[in-house]
């Protein structure tokens, strides 16, 4: 049992990675794209803190990624 919860976790953590990496890349263009028409907007601000809260989480999460597949890591390091 113990192995199918932490499985759950890896799963979580993995897709949690692939989506806020996709929000991160959408929230960079749209400051991007906002900031060419309206640098001082409260659309850039609001996207701007979207952006630096996803980039925490997503760091945040890389960290429990690497804890939760340490062993997978540590062997393919120690095979190479």
């Amino acid at each position: 049992m113990k192995k199918s919860k932490k499985a759950n976790k890896r799963a979580i953590v993995s897709i949690a990675l692939f989506l806020l990496f996709a929000l991160l890349i959408l929230s960079a263009v749209m400051i991007q794209i906002i900031e060419i028409h309206h640098r001082f907007s409260l659309a850039h601000h609001v996207w701007t803190a979207i952006h630096v809260i996803c980039g925490t989480v997503f760091t945040i999460a890389g960290i429990f990624h690497i804890v939760y597949n340490w062993r997978i890591l540590k062997s393919y390091f120690m095979n190479k």
